[in-house]
């Protein structure tokens, strides 16, 4: 059964259940009411927390480090009023190298350092190569940030210091992984 399709189910068995308690039982109004405010405030709560099962990309940075399978560059669009985003299909790493979990997808803030460096990950990838990746933010020096201010009319995002951030992606290529010696039978 997939997922949907069990909270379905699950709701109309929620569904059921308060409409026994408010018909069938003498429970007091302010107990029902309630009930039907819980109920209902659980049917948005799901609504909300199941946005990750649509398939869209969240907005949170990928686990480090990762095995990247594939990246698209949204440039910024001034035109449409889009200020563009970097999309990360990535696969978690343990520390032997093997991919953990299912590819996922992340949407990272645009910024031309990490668009580059994207591209450059991107063409080793064509050419066969896997990769794995680690992100961070990096403290930028206030020449760096008046450099790239100037050459991109925009600002890097400030730290709760303060200070400014950019951030980078380490990309090197992927050892094969450690796998335990094989059993003779």
């Amino acid at each position: 059964m997939s997922i949907p399709l069990l909270l379905g189910v699950a709701y109309a068995a929620l569904a059921a259940l308060l409409l026994s308690l408010n018909l069938e039982t003498k429970y007091r109004r302010e107990i029902k009411i309630g009930a039907i405010v819980a109920v209902t405030l659980l049917y948005v709560g799901s609504y909300h927390g199941a946005q990750n099962l649509r398939g869209w990309a969240i907005a949170d940075a990928p686990p480090n480090p990762f095995k990247l399978h594939w990246a698209v560059v949204e440039e910024p669009d001034k035109a449409a009023g889009t200020e563009g985003a970097i999309y990360i299909l990535a696969q978690k790493l343990n520390s032997r190298n093997i991919t953990v979990g299912k590819p996922r997808l992340y949407q990272l803030p645009f910024s031309p350092e990490l668009a580059e460096q994207v591209d450059e990950a991107l063409k080793k990838k064509e050419d066969g190569r896997d990769l794995e990746a680690r992100l961070s933010y990096k403290a930028a020096t206030p020449d760096e940030v008046d450099k790239l201010q100037q050459r991109d009319g925009q600002k890097s995002r400030p730290n709760a210091a303060g200070e400014e951030e950019s951030l980078k992606m380490e990309f090197r290529e992927l050892n094969a992984p450690d796998l335990p010696p094989k059993s003779a039978q």
